[in-house]
């Protein structure tokens, strides 16, 4: 195979594997992905650990991952017993599967977390002493913040996947960012 065509595979490949960090996976499973991506035949588990120089576990481990973020699926190979996967190569359709299982749940998440605190600390009132007290506001102020903040961020995500969970584009172009 020529150089740039190795280079660029493997540019792309540490790519994903630091892309991933960014949004909360780990290296491995970029460097699967962006593997998967870049080759146009679907590739076995051996074809993945002996390509990354790493485990047939780790591999076997986070193609499960993979495939539970619906960024890779498992493909039938004729004649082979093995299993074998290929990347989902629209990345609207990962952003999507991602923000509408973690990121619309961990929002939710925050949002009851603070209101449960919220309750907490309104029913602690009478008895907290007035330095308490005192606390106790400052920290429904800082709650208050951050509940606005959370229920914003929910907004954006219903905003831009739509009730249904579907990518919505029109509302993805029309947000303005800076």
């Amino acid at each position: 195979m020529h150089e740039s065509l190795i280079a660029v595979n493997e540019s792309t490949v540490a790519g994903m594997g630091r892309l991933a960090g960014f949004f909360g996976f780990n290296e491995v499973m970029g460097r699967l992905y962006g593997t998967l991506l870049m080759h146009p035949e679907p590739l076995s588990l051996d074809d993945l650990a002996s390509g990354l120089k790493i485990s047939k576990g780790s591999v076997s481990m986070n193609m499960r991952s993979l495939e539970r973020w619906g960024m890779a699926e498992e493909v039938w190979v004729r004649g082979e017993r093995k299993k074998y996967y290929t990347a989902v190569p629209d990345l609207w359709q990962v952003i999507r599967n991602v923000l509408n299982s973690r990121e619309r749940r961990e929002v939710q998440l925050a949002i009851q977390v603070l209101s449960e605190s919220v309750e907490k600390l309104r029913s602690a009132g009478d008895e907290l002493t007035p330095e308490e007290r005192e606390l106790a506001q400052f920290y429904l102020e800082r709650i208050g913040d951050l509940q606005a903040f959370f229920t914003v961020a929910q907004l954006a995500l219903e905003t831009v996947l739509g009730s249904d969970g579907a990518l919505d584009f029109d509302a993805v172009t029309k947000i303005e960012i800076g």
